[in-house]
């Protein structure tokens, strides 16, 4: 008989049930936030699922391979709970708050104009916003560093809104589970019930946060409600000039810059979470590039800082839709 992804998925799933502990509702958005990183919106302006296609034809990539997988494995839950599917899968999984219109008008064009500047993952940064920003940003690098609290306001969409201070992971503890990390094994008792672990991760102060993007998706215009973006060629040199800026404004306070690390809530890698740079893997497919700064000393909250750090044309480019 053959043997499916899916049926190696499931399978995987029985021996290791990481999501059994969750609600309903957080499995719902667990589910949301699969799907969500699932999407890509191609050349033509239409929704590929697990895309985008890897070099090899009709071959799909490891990173969309990782979220096939995870996709299995909440089918296999929710089966679990409520039977084969569709059975527990209800509109509100998806529509529990306005789903991004990955087939506007917005997103065909950004799709035809990225597509024909042939931009490859990984090779630029990107700012996406509206275009008054924007040409500000190309021309004299005007830019707004923003506290991380600033990121938690309501008025936000799903795609921005977040709580930058804190990082939650949960994980179900079996009597295995926890005799691998006691001392003394044979001190658990034979029926022990299972355990939720609930561990939140919180940086100590605000601090301020600056982020782009190394994703050539067109989607992120839709996601960002943005008409414009500037590509930056040059990172390096983008970096420095935000760095010396800063350093003016901001004596004493420590930059840091990096890729921002996304982590999945159930299955973490590691324990070593330093919060300024770890996002919840929902947020994964924004694929960012995170410049923070932290003051000296711990404090409650931190202002914005408006900068101009020179101007980008030469080695930017403005793209208005």
């Amino acid at each position: 008989m053959k043997v499916t992804r899916q049926n190696v998925w499931q399978r995987q799933y029985h021996a290791h049930r990481y999501a059994r502990h969750l609600s309903q509702s957080e499995l719902d958005r667990r589910i949301r936030d699969i799907f969500l990183n699932s999407v890509h919106v191609n050349p033509t302006g239409k929704i590929d699922l697990f895309g985008p296609i890897d070099i090899a034809p009709n071959s799909i990539s490891s990173e969309s391979t990782s979220w096939m997988e995870k996709w299995g494995h909440m089918l296999e839950e929710m089966s679990l709970r409520h039977g084969p599917y569709p059975a527990g899968f209800k509109r509100e999984i998806l529509h529990s708050e306005p789903f991004p219109d990955f087939v506007s008008d917005l997103a065909k064009k950004a799709a035809k104009r990225l597509s024909s500047i042939g931009l490859k993952q990984g090779d630029v940064f990107i700012k996406f916003g509206k275009r008054k920003h924007m040409e500000c940003l190309h021309e004299s690098g005007a830019l707004r560093i923003q506290p991380a609290t600033y990121y938690a306001e309501t008025d936000h969409n799903g795609a921005v809104r977040d709580d930058e201070l804190k990082l939650s992971i949960s994980l179900a503890l079996s009597r295995e589970d926890i005799i691998k990390v006691v001392q003394n094994p044979q001190d658990v008792p034979s029926e022990v019930p299972e355990h939720r672990v609930d561990v939140e991760f919180k940086s100590p102060t605000d601090y301020w946060l600056y982020c782009v993007t190394n994703s050539v998706e067109p989607r992120l215009f839709v996601d960002f409600n943005a008409d414009s973006c500037v590509i930056i060629r040059d990172r390096a040199t983008f970096s420095q000039m935000l760095h010396e800026a800063t350093r003016r404004q901001l004596d004493g306070a420590v930059m840091h810059e990096g890729p921002a690390m996304y982590v999945d809530p159930l299955l973490p890698k590691t324990a070593k979470i330093f919060v300024p740079f770890a996002k919840h893997f929902g947020y994964a497919y924004q694929d960012e590039h995170r410049f923070c700064w932290l003051p000296r000393a711990p404090v409650q909250k931190v202002t914005h800082l408006d900068l101009q750090i020179g101007s980008l044309k030469e080695f930017s480019d403005l793209i208005v839709l």
